[in-house]
């Protein structure tokens, strides 16, 4: 790999982390404002965030795991 090729990769890899965190914060957001509108209190609040944001941050991370071994 050359260093066109290296920047290009890091920069690939940078924009897709971007994209991804800020799509979480987004979903984090809409369950904090679902959670606001019922008028749920602050620990259900918290497990609904944690209930809905947990399984992606696994598979997300599933992932990375996954393409590091190249398993698929």
């Amino acid at each position: 790999m050359d260093n066109r090729g290296f920047f290009q990769f890091v920069l690939y890899k940078l924009i897709s982390l971007s994209v991804e965190l800020t799509l979480l914060y987004i979903l984090v957001l809409l369950c904090e404002w679902f959670a606001e509108k019922k008028g749920y209190n602050i620990f259900e609040r918290s497990f609904l965030v944690t209930l809905v944001t947990l399984p992606i941050v696994t598979l997300i991370i599933w992932t990375i795991i996954i393409a590091r071994f190249k398993l698929f």
